[in-house]
């Protein structure tokens, strides 16, 4: 009996202090990382903090409409001349000056369809964090973004017009437009020879239909003579001509295969992926109405400094000191263990919003101070019951009581945090991703400390 008894006692023992180190282990992980080996480097394999743009910065892109003119040339029945190198030197041509955007097509509603497209595009490139403004008087927009890697790219996307052409190499005759796309996405092989990085190109019903006959059309041909008489196509964005080519069969499945390049390098491969991805933007998205021009394109720092942050960082930092030594004066051994606990907490937490790309907004940091004071309240609430000289079926009954009410409160909360999430306000978002996870983990963290046991009740 005694054996059973020292038996019970042991495995109590054990999983208290496996369920110790493994809470250290994740502050330690939350806190400091996982490095590895990264060529001559030690690299941290557990994601940066996502910091918003009002504690980072942003950039600040100003676009507007093109007022400029440009000169077109006609032949003399009118029709407008698209390749000059085809002119003759007797043809009768007449220059004129026009606008680049006709003044019909300088209305509030083409202003709104340009903000929606750059819009859509933003969101194509998962940028989830933007303002867009559009000014209904003249049309200018202003655009602002988080400042990473590909914002340079992004400031590209926002003056690019974007459209889409498969025409007749000769004559310049429109084939196929982005009224016949249905999307583009980037796809990889990978041989003896490396990876070789594809943009397809699939086209809608109606698209699939005109490219069969396409297909079909523009070959290359061998008369009984030996001739060969080649009919091409070129594809072009932006009149920027991406290949010219011909059919070597017939496409029934409306799929064009862009090979982009072949490469054993990574930088090289990542180029390609780069060079796909630009074209797949303005293909998975429809051109804009108006042509733009770049106006502003610069950083803008963040009124709160690096030192205002560390500041905050410190007084949250001395606040949690605090409370950790009046629960270990107050609660001795249970108190050591209830800091270990809220330790736990805030290093899960913070590794969920770090793996979780939760924007870290000025709001979104005070929203951890709060949750972790929420925290530090159920916890002394269970320390309270455990310092209780009752049996130890009633504390754990109590307990339960306090677990069950608390969750309960909780469910507002989470309703709430989620349509925050749901908004496109960086700082609300920031606030209700954070509140998501953290009253997720709060609850299933305090039922999970709960079952194990960590705290010893006075024995009666």
């Amino acid at each position: 009996m005694k054996n059973t008894e020292h038996n019970k006692l042991s495995t109590k023992l054990l999983g208290k202090i496996l369920t110790v180190l493994i809470i250290l282990i994740l502050a330690l992980i939350s806190f400091a990382g996982i490095y590895v080996q990264n060529k001559n480097s030690m690299k941290n394999i557990i994601p940066e903090y996502d910091l918003g743009m009002d504690i980072y910065g942003s950039r600040n892109i100003a676009i507007k409409v093109d007022t400029s003119t440009e000169t077109k040339q006609y032949d003399a029945e009118g029709n407008l001349i698209t390749d000059s190198s085809e002119i003759a030197d007797d043809e009768n041509i007449t220059e004129v000056e026009e606008p680049v955007n006709s003044p019909e097509l300088l209305t509030i509603d083409n202003y709104q369809l340009t903000k929606k497209i750059i819009e859509q595009r933003l969101e194509y490139m998962n940028v989830t964090n933007y303002l867009v403004r559009c000014d209904e008087a003249n049309g200018n927009i202003s655009i602002e973004i988080p400042e990473n890697s590909d914002t340079d790219y992004i400031a590209q996307y926002t003056i690019t017009k974007g459209e889409f052409k498969i025409s007749d190499y000769d004559t310049g005759e429109t084939l196929l437009s982005n009224n016949d796309l249905k999307n583009a996405k980037i796809q990889y092989s990978t041989s003896s020879t490396g990876t070789t990085v594809y943009l397809t190109i699939q086209f809608n019903k109606e698209g699939t239909e005109k490219l069969k006959n396409i297909s079909n059309t523009y070959v290359s041909t061998t008369d009984s003579e030996g001739n060969t008489t080649t009919k091409k196509i070129k594809m072009t964005l932006d009149d920027e001509t991406i290949i010219s080519t011909y059919f070597e069969e017939e496409i029934s499945d409306g799929v064009i295969l862009l090979s982009i390049g072949t490469s054993s390098d990574t930088s090289t491969i990542q180029n390609y992926v780069q060079q796909a991805s630009n074209i797949a933007v303005f293909l998975n998205t429809a051109p804009m109405p108006l042509t733009y021009e770049m106006d502003i394109n610069r950083f803008i720092y963040s009124d709160i400094t690096p030192s205002t942050i560390k500041t905050i960082v410190i007084v949250l930092v001395v606040i949690a000191a605090l409370m950790a030594v009046y629960m270990v004066f107050k609660f001795k051994k249970n108190g050591l263990m209830g800091v270990i606990v809220n330790t736990g907490f805030v290093a899960i937490l913070l590794l969920a919003l770090r793996l979780g790309n939760v924007v870290i907004t000025l709001s979104g940091i005070f929203t951890i101070a709060v949750v972790t004071i929420i925290e530090y309240i159920i916890t002394m609430l269970i320390l309270k019951e455990y310092q209780k000289d009752l049996y130890t079926s009633t504390i754990s009954k109590n307990i339960k009581q306090v677990l069950t009410k608390m969750s309960i409160s909780m469910l507002p909360l989470l309703v709430m945090a989620i349509a925050f999430s749901l908004t496109s306000w960086e700082e609300i978002s920031s606030v209700g991703m954070t509140l998501f996870w953290a009253i997720l983990i709060l609850i299933i963290y305090n039922i999970i400390i709960l079952a194990i046991k960590l705290f010893s009740p006075r024995r009666k």
